[in-house]
């Protein structure tokens, strides 16, 4: 996955399970199992098949202000 797709994925206020595929290189079967386990801990959008990006980013206790924002955002070049 190049930056500039991961960026685009990010771009968005939510996660749906094709977005985890394309991540993280699971199945369907799996992205979807993800998703109901992020929503046990964190789930502000309350729509099925679909998580908000920061449960994702509290979820895997990720610094969510430099790898996930735009290059610029972050301060990078």
């Amino acid at each position: 996955m190049t930056y500039a797709e991961r960026e685009q994925i990010f771009a968005k206020e939510y996660l749906t399970i094709a977005d985890l595929q394309d991540l993280l290189g699971l199945t369907y079967s799996a992205a979807a199992t993800l998703i109901r386990t992020i929503k046990r801990s964190y789930d502000r959008l309350h729509i099925q098949g679909k998580i908000h990006v920061q449960d994702y980013i509290d979820f895997f206790e990720l610094n969510g202000s430099t790898r996930y924002l735009s290059k610029l955002k972050a301060g990078e070049p």
